[in-house]
């Protein structure tokens, strides 16, 4: 009888903890465009979503995806920054594309990839032209390649471990 009680208590819990991993998971992500004072260094922010059956969006353009939106500080005096809280559901990726061109016209960033839980599974560095893995499993190396080809980014080389 108690193997029983505390079978059933076993699989009503296995049942929530399944169906919380399909739950949207709301993250946030941040579109900006900033100048600083002297015009020598310009930061750019892109939040994209890959959408399973719907290709790569921007946030933006997803209203009904949109929870909440916050004006927030720009990393340079000059421009705008807004973060967006943004949902995933199952099978979506949240990308964040991070840019900073310096004095000298040298661009530096990252492109970083989240799975539809809020997990980072990718990120690749890019460094004026040549875009390289930096943290993540290579499987995940396809989203960088698309997001890549999507904003048309000037490449040299890549080399994203796959």
């Amino acid at each position: 009888m108690l193997k029983i009680i505390f079978y059933t208590l076993v699989n009503k819990l296995d049942n929530t903890v399944k169906e919380d991993r399909h739950l949207p998971v709301v993250i946030d992500l941040v579109d900006e465009e900033s100048i600083s004072k002297t015009k020598r260094h310009v930061a750019r922010k892109i939040a994209l979503i890959l959408l399973k059956d719907n290709g790569i969006k921007p946030v933006q353009k997803l209203k009904e995806r949109i929870t909440r939106i916050e004006d927030i500080k720009p990393i340079y005096s000059g421009g705008y920054a807004k973060r967006y809280y943004i949902m995933l559901s199952h099978g979506d990726y949240a990308i964040q594309v991070s840019f900073v061109k310096n004095l000298w016209g040298k661009v530096k960033g990252f492109i970083t990839v989240y799975n539809s839980r809020g997990e980072m599974i990718y990120r690749a560095k890019y460094d004026n032209g040549f875009v390289r893995k930096s943290v993540g499993n290579p499987v995940f190396a396809w989203i960088v390649r698309v997001v890549i080809d999507a904003l048309k980014i000037p490449v040299k080389k890549l080399e994203l471990g796959d």
